[in-house]
């Protein structure tokens, strides 16, 4: 495990988070979007992560050289909470590293930048197609609404 790293997206890392995307659809863990070509948004993607004001923050995992997982996320307002919070947009590791702490340290990393954000909380809502991830700490719905909401609370 120890070998596992967690870093910030760069622009040099574009190829490795397109690649893992493609990854992350080729293999059925997110609802293909039809009628769209891989290098659709490309742009737009490098100026939310890149460009301020940052619209959008996206994680690697790696094993040594190789990236095995990755997660992106954008802010969102709750008017019933009255605050922003980091919106996990996605989360993926390879099958091969699964269960071996680079989920835990994907959300690691979410989390503290949500902390520095000022956010009160990472949230993500995944299909209910999808494994719920087993997170210390977070609160996970019961899909009820055809989701699964994951909120891990920032420490503030």
């Amino acid at each position: 495990m120890a070998g596992y790293a967690v870093t910030r997206v760069s622009r040099r890392d574009i190829e490795v988070l397109m690649a893992l995307c493609d990854l992350q659809h080729d293999q059925g863990r997110y609802p293909a979007t039809e009628g769209r070509e891989a290098s659709a948004g490309l742009l737009e993607l490098m100026e939310a992560l890149f460009d301020p004001p940052l619209r959008a923050w996206a994680w690697v995992a790696r094993d040594g050289e190789a990236a095995v997982g990755y997660a992106a996320a954008t802010v969102g307002f709750s008017l019933l909470e009255r605050g922003y919070y980091l919106r996990l947009e996605s989360l993926y590791v390879d099958p091969a590293h699964r269960g071996r702490d680079v989920e835990t340290r994907l959300l690691a990393s979410a989390s503290e930048t949500a902390s520095q954000l000022g956010c009160f909380a990472v949230q993500w809502q995944q299909g209910t197609y999808l494994p719920p991830l087993q997170i210390s700490g977070a609160s996970i719905g019961d899909g009820r609404s055809g989701t699964l909401r994951l909120s891990i609370p920032t420490a503030s």
